[in-house]
């Protein structure tokens, strides 16, 4: 397929204009073999890559508002909306079927594949080969989190979906379960993830037992490499940092979640100061990675010049840091020869003008960043394969997952009240 007239954001996170064809899924920028080919006109569009969510959870879109303002550590407590809490958790595991739990994950999936997101990193362990069927049948890339049973899915793949395993939050920390873990880390060598202290209450957990920081701990046990992703990280100190930063670990920037639960921000400004890959995620009860991107550039304005992080700093965290956190650095994240065919269609529209766009000053990222509307993306293509088209799913009854979702909606309801 040949892509005609495509504004597109290039490797250097500039918008260049040119033809590009779709030649086995992924992107060819030699269009020398004649007009046979199917062509599409894309001079309406601003294209880009597709967007990354480096942290999530199935279960969010029942969660959204059952969290308000209470903090990580009090969650599932003994008051009214620690109850609630509670019961939303015994509800996905014990009365959930598992389809239904994929069913819930879908609505999460058609969510983000509509504002643009092509991958998605989803951290819920409950029927990791459900949920990547559930993936599949969808067409979003992503990971999934098999905790334990990593070693039923050691070196595997399932179309597009990837299988990683866990580290271990603060509150786990024993002396006999990091040896655990450092067991699967050199028998299987996975793509390994946690939250990493995420609050102080997490971070004074692991210094009251060990009189040290979790980033100690791993580092000593020689768990920290260029395949270990770190949730959070709010209360990493300077030492933290430097040390993340030599292993070459990533870092899943979440603050919409540690603003949500009052964890606080993270030194993300001092993270890429140090060449930290930081990338970015929406964690629990949200699915909307514009809001998270937004967030983002305005958190890094706090206390630091205003030109100091621009449009495109915000964007590489969505795409290409994105994809080097889970080793695709290689294959997506870029819109670049020989990558595979990610990308989201922005339909260009009198909110985002004026789209300048000139060797010296451009606000075309800017704008796109911070005035596309929910349904500015019109049309999404993931591995070559068009995904959604003028906003509606061609891979997947919509109608039926969201009426599956309102069941399951309404079921929690139920129990919660019976």
């Amino acid at each position: 397929m040949r892509l005609k007239n495509v504004t597109f954001l290039n490797e250097d996170m500039s918008f260049e204009t040119r033809d590009f064809s779709i030649k086995s899924n992924t992107i060819s920028f030699d269009v020398s073999h004649g007009d046979q080919e199917e062509s599409m006109d894309c001079e309406d569009y601003l294209v880009i890559p597709g967007l990354i969510n480096a942290h999530f959870h199935s279960y969010s879109p029942l969660a959204k508002g059952l969290m308000k303002e209470m903090p990580l550590q009090d969650w599932c407590n003994d008051t009214d909306q620690g109850k609630i809490q509670q019961a939303l958790f015994d509800y996905l595991d014990h009365e959930l079927s598992e389809q239904d739990f994929v069913y819930l994950a879908q609505k999460s999936y058609m969510d983000m594949v509509k504002s643009g997101v092509s991958f998605v990193s989803d951290s819920d362990p409950k029927t990791p080969q459900l949920l990547s069927e559930g993936m599949n049948e969808i067409g979003i890339r992503g990971i999934i989190d098999t905790y334990e049973d990593i070693g039923d899915y050691h070196h595997q793949t399932d179309g597009n979906i990837l299988f990683g395993s866990h580290l271990l939050e603060e509150e786990d920390m024993t002396h006999d379960e990091l040896l655990r873990v450092k067991g699967i880390k050199d028998q299987y060598h996975p793509l390994m993830m946690t939250h990493c202290l995420e609050n102080e209450w997490r971070a004074n957990i692991v210094s009251s037992k060990f009189g040290k920081s979790s980033i100690d701990l791993y580092h000593e046990m020689d768990i920290l490499d260029d395949k270990t992703v770190l949730f959070h990280c709010v209360y990493m100190s300077e030492k933290d940092i430097d040390v993340v930063a030599a292993s070459g670990s990533s870092v899943v920037h979440c603050p919409l979640s540690n603003l949500d639960t009052g964890a606080g921000v993270a030194n993300v400004h001092r993270m890429l100061e140090k060449g930290v890959n930081v990338c970015l995620g929406t964690d629990y009860s949200h699915t909307d990675v514009w809001e998270l991107m937004r967030l983002t550039y305005y958190l890094l304005k706090i206390n630091h010049r205003v030109n100091k992080y621009a449009a495109e700093d915000i964007f590489r965290m969505a795409t290409v840091n994105g994809a080097k956190a889970y080793q695709l650095q290689d294959r997506i994240g870029q819109i670049k020869e020989g990558y595979k065919a990610d990308l989201a269609f922005i339909k260009k529209d009198s909110d985002l003008e004026p789209l300048l766009n000139d060797v010296n000053f451009s606000t075309n990222l800017y704008n796109v960043l911070f005035y596309s509307k929910s349904d500015s993306v019109q049309h999404v293509m993931i591995d070559g394969k068009w995904i959604m088209k003028d906003r509606k799913l061609v891979t997947v009854d919509e109608e039926k997952v969201v009426s599956r979702y309102q069941q399951i909606a309404e079921g929690f309801l139920h129990y919660l009240h019976k």
